[in-house]
């Protein structure tokens, strides 16, 4: 058992906002050389969210008027909301083991900022 640990950042632009990770994830999933595991994706940062879904203009939009309408009194509140600081995923052969639309993005909560994650990679 192996394991593989490393740091990369997301800017953001706006809050709320999406960051796609996949491909940051799959290339540290690359550089480790770990084929079969599991890939923990964490953001120290307590006014962002990880989520795993699709990438689709309309389903994000539905997120951020979701996210105005039940935390109207600002970030403590959105944070509650989606709270996912660190997501688990597969790895299969080298690749993450998603579903055909779905990738990892990074939810901006509180304002335009340069976030720090942490991928790590436990397998062989």
């Amino acid at each position: 058992m192996r394991t593989h640990q490393m740091e990369c950042a997301a800017v953001t632009k706006a809050a709320p906002s999406f960051v796609d990770l996949t491909e940051d994830i799959q290339e540290a999933l690359d550089e480790s050389g770990i084929s079969n595991g599991h890939v923990t994706v964490f953001s120290p940062d307590t006014t962002c969210a990880l989520l795993v879904n699709e990438r689709e203009s309309g389903l994000l939009e539905d997120i951020k008027r979701t996210i105005a309408r039940l935390s109207p009194n600002g970030d403590d509140a959105r944070a509650g909301i989606l709270g996912a600081t660190s997501v688990v995923l597969p790895a299969v052969d080298g690749r993450l083991r998603l579903g055909m639309w779905q990738r990892v993005l990074l939810v901006e909560l509180r304002e335009p900022s340069q976030r720090s994650i942490v991928i790590q990679i436990v397998g062989d």
